[in-house]
């Protein structure tokens, strides 16, 4: 069985530096990284070809439905280049989700050497289809102590994002400048946060923290750790920030957009989905919100001197959120930006309704969760959620009769 299609688009056009919540970049990855020792013994995958593509969060688009093998609204597509010096001219595609998958990808990626690690590339292509998004904390604390751990080249965040970040960061660290740099406030705060928010970002760390590691009580290792989240937690909520306007605009208009040819009973239907998708998107962001809430307060008493292990612990146990936080923000992210694409192809400003029932339904599905409650009306979110465990690939074992 050989790959479905080829994409003639140019690829050049999704190439994003490393990881974003929707699409993992492996081609820029290689070509940043693909000469250190560390990339070549923890690769992403097995396969050098492989490990140099795309793979993407992909909404399925009507006519590719007959191929995917779900019926969720979002899917992963793996896009590879027909050549890595030119993305211009395009690649094949094939979904994880696809019919007959697995025989494709071992068609068109043979390892004759050893046959069993294209298997393994295949377990982790599936790995990376059940995550609700590719974001590069996501991806750490789900690969970097996995039975086959990844690089922490893979996780960087795109030098793009970050740099559209560092102003947002910088405006909220500067209350720790003196904190992190040993000194009273001064009228250099500003610079020295801009500063600080650039070497946090990039993950680098020379020793000159340590004041603000003794101020937290941590261990160097406990240190490393609490930055990791601290980072995180910073790049979800300057995220969350990019998604608010979009997101209260997909609200009103869905709740607004007219709806016609229904017949009664489709009518009720329609109208209780659309309230459904909108109850359901809200306990979404409340969810996240409630997250960002505990660290303002958190971070707060620590500005104030207060409370320096009620911080610590917050950014300790950051990383067992990201799931939830990914999972959350890629739902509230994904559906305004495909009710975009759908308002930008209808141009007559109205849903019949054999468009809006799939469409509802394919929101529904998205935004569809567990969320457990607390007090009457209060979200709570999922603290002690785990990344999904990693399946175990056991080689077959020769026919003992052979």
């Amino acid at each position: 069985m050989k790959l479905r299609q080829t994409v003639r688009s140019d690829l050049r056009q999704i190439v994003k530096g490393g990881a974003t919540s929707r699409i993992l970049d492996l081609h820029s990855i290689a070509q940043a990284y693909g000469d250190r020792l560390d990339y070549s013994e923890r690769p992403f995958f097995n396969h050098s070809r492989l490990n140099r593509c795309f793979v993407v969060k992909h909404t399925v688009r009507t006519h590719e439905r007959p191929y995917v093998m779900s019926n969720q609204p979002v899917v992963t597509k793996l896009l590879i280049p027909l050549a890595q010096e030119d993305l211009s001219l395009g690649g094949h595609a094939v979904f994880v989700e696809e019919v007959g998958f697995a025989n494709k990808i071992r068609a068109e990626f043979d390892c004759p050497d050893d046959p069993h690690l294209i298997d393994l590339d295949i377990l982790r292509l599936r790995e990376l289809a059940a995550l609700p998004s590719f974001d590069p904390f996501l991806l750490s604390e789900r690969y970097r102590n996995h039975t086959r751990p990844v690089s922490d080249l893979y996780f960087n965040i795109s030098e793009a994002e970050s740099q559209r970040m560092e102003e947002a960061v910088a405006s909220e660290v500067v209350s720790v400048i003196s904190l992190a740099f040993g000194s009273e406030k001064s009228d250099r705060d500003d610079a020295r946060a801009a500063n600080f928010a650039r070497q946090l970002l990039a993950n680098r760390d020379d020793g000159r923290l340590d004041a603000l590691r003794s101020s937290l009580g941590m261990t160097a290792m406990e240190f490393k750790t609490g930055v990791f989240g601290w980072k995180g937690i910073l790049y979800y909520r300057w995220c969350m920030s990019q998604t608010l306007h979009a997101l209260k605009s997909f609200l009103y208009e869905l709740k607004e957009v007219a709806i016609v040819g229904a017949t009664p009973h489709e009518q009720t239907e329609l109208d209780h989905l659309r309230r459904k998708i909108m109850t359901e998107t809200r306990a979404r962001w409340c969810s996240l919100a409630s997250v960002m809430q505990e660290y303002e307060d958190v971070f707060a008493r620590f500005c104030n001197g207060q409370d320096a292990g009620g911080f610590r612990s917050f950014l300790l146990r950051a990383p067992s959120l990201f799931y939830d936080i990914g999972s959350d923000l890629s739902v509230v992210s994904h559906i305004p930006g495909y009710w975009r694409f759908w308002a930008s192809q209808n141009q007559k400003g109205f849903l019949h309704a054999r468009e809006a029932m799939p469409l509802f339904a394919s929101f529904m599905a998205s935004v569809t969760r567990d969320i457990e409650l607390g007090e009457p009306g209060e979200i709570v979110h999922r603290s002690s959620s785990n990344i999904p465990r990693p399946e175990v690939f056991v080689p077959p074992q020769p026919d003992k009769a052979a």
